[in-house]
This record gives structure tokens, sequence and C-alpha cells, in this order.
């Protein structure tokens, strides 16, 4: 079963063209980490919020790649980006398929 994360975040006035910048620079090593599976980056119109729609393999592989950019110092440089933390919100996918074809 794979697993939804959605990261939300507050982006300080000024720092999306930033925030990208950074993430352009990050995100290939992110595409190589085990568990990983697809992401996509939402920027609301108008406003400084950023959504990260993130799949995983499983929680635990998001959780550990999590520890390790923490420890590489890359969610602190990230974070100087941002207004406050980010929000985290973990979802299972669910097998609705035999719903679907009936």
């Amino acid at each position: 079963m794979s697993a939804i994360v959605i990261l939300e975040a507050d982006v300080k006035e000024g720092q999306k063209d930033e925030l990208l910048k950074l993430l352009s620079q990050y995100l290939p090593e992110t595409k190589k980490y085990k568990g990983f599976v697809d992401i996509s980056i939402h920027t609301e119109q108008e406003k400084n919020h950023v959504l990260f729609y993130e799949k995983w393999e499983s929680i635990e592989d998001y959780e550990s790649y999590l520890q390790w950019r923490t420890e590489t110092g890359v969610m602190e440089i990230l974070g100087a980006t941002l207004s406050s933390p980010p929000l985290i919100r973990y979802f299972n996918t669910e097998d609705v398929q035999e719903i679907l074809s009936d």
C-alpha cells in the first residue's frame, strides 16, 4: 500500500522564487531516495502558500527521507524561505477498485 504525504507551508514574502530554485536543486536527489514514487508542487494563486503532494511506498520511507534531509541541513535551508513550520499530513492509499468496477 502506498502513502500520500501532503506538506503545506506559508512562504515568506518575496521568497517563493528562491524556494522553487532550491527545490529544483534538491529534487533530483529526492527522486533517487528509497521509496519515492512521485511529487508535485503547487503554489496558491496570489498567496504565498505552497503545497507538496507526494507519493511514497510507505510513511516509513518518507520519514526516513525527512530525517536524512534534516541531518544534511537541507530542511534548515528550505525552512529559511518559510514564514512558519510546514504542516505535514499522511494518508494511506486505499484500494477501491472493486467498488469502482461495479
